[in-house]
């Protein structure tokens, strides 16, 4: 068996081998550097675990699904808070500004509707549920915020007559909180607070309750819970029940510029 040539070893075999040398020491560095992450890897698992860190794929999933719940929760709110700013009062009203007078009337002509439609369905609405919205102590006085407290104190009792609570008042007194990153950062929402209560029969009151949080329809909007209290009447009328409810709809800016 004749050897390779020398030409053959020079040109081809000796080109070849160095090849296959580079990439062995290539490969070895490679092994190393890999060998060496996946030290670093376990040693950053074994910090995480000592601090209390150690992954969880069921805990992640239901975080991940928190959020998303909680997310959802703030897109409805937000929607709700376009509603709000939409409605007439809030729309034509709190860009002018703030007659006593106009209010006082849109106010009466409220309670008026209020009181005819809760008669027809057997409810009985207290004073309260429009008389909370007479305090002008605020100074100064916010046009759209106190239009918006209308509209909502409005809608509300609105929703007990419909879900036809046996009782139903308005608890002093509103509040309106500024949402802001920072103090003198822009206005990102009013919060405008409204505590109701209402009595009867427990199925009615739930009613109530979930068309606050949820709506009493596809068109309705849905507003915060902050407070609730519910209670049952006791062993003489075990089927009636009350609630009280702090109640919260965000009010996004007007188009023109707020000032901080």
């Amino acid at each position: 068996m004749q050897l390779a040539s020398p030409q053959f070893r020079q040109r081809v075999l000796l080109p070849m081998a160095a090849v296959l040398i580079a990439a062995w020491i290539v490969s070895g560095i490679l092994m190393r550097k890999d060998a060496e992450l996946a030290r670093q890897a376990e040693a950053v698992r074994k910090e995480l675990r000592a601090g209390g860190f150690e992954p969880d794929v069921a805990l992640v999933e239901e975080r991940i699904a928190a959020v998303r719940a909680d997310t959802e929760k703030l897109r409805a709110y937000t929607e709700a808070g376009r509603m709000l700013a939409a409605d007439a009062l809030v729309r034509e009203r709190g860009a002018q500004p703030f007659q006593l007078l106009e209010f006082e009337r849109e106010r009466a002509d409220a309670e008026t509707a209020a009181l005819k439609a809760a008669s027809a369905a057997g409810v009985k609405v207290e004073p309260s549920a429009f008389a909370v919205l007479a305090d002008t102590s605020e100074s100064p006085l916010q046009p759209r915020r106190r239009w918006a407290q209308l509209a909502l104190a409005r809608e509300t009792v609105r929703r007990a007559i419909l879900a036809k609570v046996a009782t139903y008042e308005a608890l002093p007194v509103p509040a309106v909180r500024e949402i802001r990153i920072d103090p003198g950062s822009p206005l990102l929402a009013d919060e405008i607070l409204f505590s109701v209560r209402v009595t009867g029969d427990s199925a009615r009151v739930q009613d109530f309750v979930e068309s606050i949080a949820l709506g009493g329809g596809p068109d309705d909007a849905r507003f915060f819970i902050e407070h609730l209290v519910l209670r049952k009447d006791g062993t003489q009328a075990p089927d009636q029940a009350s609630a009280t409810v702090v109640l919260a709809a965000l009010l996004p800016p007007s188009a023109a510029k707020e000032s901080p």
